[in-house]
């Protein structure tokens, strides 16, 4: 019977056995290496698993975050939210859903703005786990209502049409691997009553690091 020994290479073209440490506290006793078993596998413990979080770093970091804008609008009316975006993006999720009436939703760049946008929307962290690392991430990403918003450039639209029933539509984030990364701008979200409509739009994004 052979064991085998790994080695490295070195400069001169001889090898150096490589033998493996094992952890040791200040007195030379045997340290365990901490358990990362979360679970005996079944009844008799014979079918151990290994932790593993589904998801992106991001989420488990706290860099990504959801708001909700809810409206009743009158026939015709027009509300406007700004979006202030001062780091790359990936929007994951842009869902409206109404109860009543029909809405049209632009997504805009530009154009020219009126009023004053200053009412903020929330913003909330997708994880609000102890587990987040410290200090916490501040989001970067404002949102705000209140102004008004004429001409610019449309990147999307979508309509919702209600018949009797609750309705929604979503123009990102209905399947996976819909995200979109956005770089750093101003854009504003265009709400339209095509009827009367009662409804609630929401997002969700990841921020990426400076």
């Amino acid at each position: 019977m052979s064991i085998f020994v790994p080695s490295v290479a070195l400069p001169d073209g001889s090898r150096q056995s490589v033998v493996p440490t094992i952890p040791v506290d200040q007195e030379g006793a045997y340290t365990p290496v901490p358990d990362v078993l979360v679970s005996g596998g079944g009844l008799d413990g014979t079918n151990p698993r290994l932790r593993v979080d589904v998801g992106e770093p991001s989420f488990f970091d706290g860099r990504q975050f959801r708001t909700f804008h809810e409206f009743n609008m009158i026939l015709a009316a027009v509300q406007v939210i700004k979006i202030v975006v001062p780091v790359n993006v990936i929007l994951y999720g842009l869902v409206v859903a109404i109860a009543t009436g029909e809405i049209r939703v632009e997504t805009v760049a530009a154009g020219t703005e009126g009023g004053s946008f200053a009412t903020p929307l929330p913003i909330f962290p997708r994880n609000t786990m102890t587990e987040r690392p410290t200090p916490l991430y501040v989001p970067l990403v404002t949102m705000t209502t209140g102004g008004t918003l004429a001409g610019g450039t449309l990147l999307d639209a979508l309509i919702v049409k209600t018949a009797g029933n609750t309705n929604f539509s979503s123009s990102v984030g209905a399947a996976v691997g819909d995200e979109r990364g956005v770089g750093p701008g101003t854009y504003y979200f265009r709400l339209t009553a095509v009827e009367a409509t009662r409804g609630i739009l929401r997002a969700r994004w990841e921020e990426r690091l400076p």
